[in-house]
């Protein structure tokens, strides 16, 4: 193989590897793959390689235009000069054999991607890494604010105060309980109030003897998904349910948190459960 396809070669590598980082920015998935802090540089390093590789072809191309000028015995010079380059150095590079391999190992992880790119996680991946319930394992982890409403209208009367507390379910996630379990303080935002949790279902078969009990996950994710950590809280709901293992389910309840074991635990107490779609963002951080 000579060196000018394999310069093409490089260069159309370069052009894959750049367009399809930012592929996969556009379409929402790099957030399925990477925390968001880590996000701006890995589209950056996409540009470069696209930068890399016009600058790789605009080489080349001068290149081309400045052998064809030369005189027919420079050329053949210039040519025999390069065969004895690539006689020299190119040494398996020039058999075809190794030239697709290596190709097909730079390419490999795009297809691992567009194969997997839902990123589903199993029960397997659960039970192998178990669900982290403490936050000391996850010293990333920060608890989302809770929504605090600042009066803009004449307050309602007592009635309807009670109509819209009724219909009206704070968003939280599983971290915020996780916090709530060790700040007092924190938890006082949450106990005893109307709350909607969206996470996956997950079988809880021991310390369950009523039946009445599973676990909501998410998966923390501290740089790539690669080291995602299942989080998750119990879920108390006296009613049966038919949702399938890691299945999306959105959670209206009150949190509770009870002392459980010798030690607090947070338990949300769910008056309606309901399967829904995943969340764009499927992971927590």
């Amino acid at each position: 193989m000579n060196t000018s396809f394999r310069s093409i070669r490089d260069s159309l590598l370069l052009l894959i590897w750049g367009f399809f980082v930012l592929w996969l920015h556009f379409s929402k998935l790099l957030s399925t793959y990477l925390h968001p802090s880590l996000q701006p540089y890995t589209v950056g390093g996409g540009v470069f390689l696209i930068i890399l590789a016009f600058f790789s072809l605009r080489g080349l191309y001068r290149e081309k235009s400045s052998d064809s000028c030369c005189h027919h015995d420079q050329c053949c010079s210039h040519a025999h000069d390069h065969e004895d380059h690539d006689h020299h150095h190119g040494g398996d590079e020039a058999k075809p054999g190794p030239i697709i391999f290596k190709t097909a190992v730079l390419l490999l992880p795009l297809a691992v991607v567009l194969i997997g790119q839902n990123n589903h996680y199993t029960m397997s991946t659960i039970n192998n890494r178990g669900v982290v319930q403490d936050l000391a394992k996850l010293p990333s982890a920060k608890a989302s604010s809770p929504p605090v409403v600042a009066p803009t209208s004449p307050q309602p009367s007592t009635l309807e105060q009670a109509k819209q507390d009724s219909s009206n379910a704070m968003p939280i996630q599983v971290i915020d309980l996780l916090y709530a379990v060790q700040m007092p303080t924190y938890r006082e935002d949450f106990e005893g109030k109307k709350t909607e949790l969206i996470g996956q279902f997950v079988p809880l078969p021991v310390g369950n003897p009523k039946g009445d009990r599973f676990q909501v996950i998410r998966l923390f994710i501290t740089c790539c998904a690669a080291d995602a950590k299942p989080v998750g809280v119990t879920v108390q709901y006296d009613r049966s349910l038919k949702v399938p293992e890691m299945g999306w389910v959105k959670i209206t309840g009150t949190p509770t948190f009870p002392m459980e074991g010798g030690r607090r635990t947070a338990v949300l107490k769910a008056s309606k459960v309901e399967e829904c779609p995943a969340p764009s963002e499927p992971f927590v951080y």
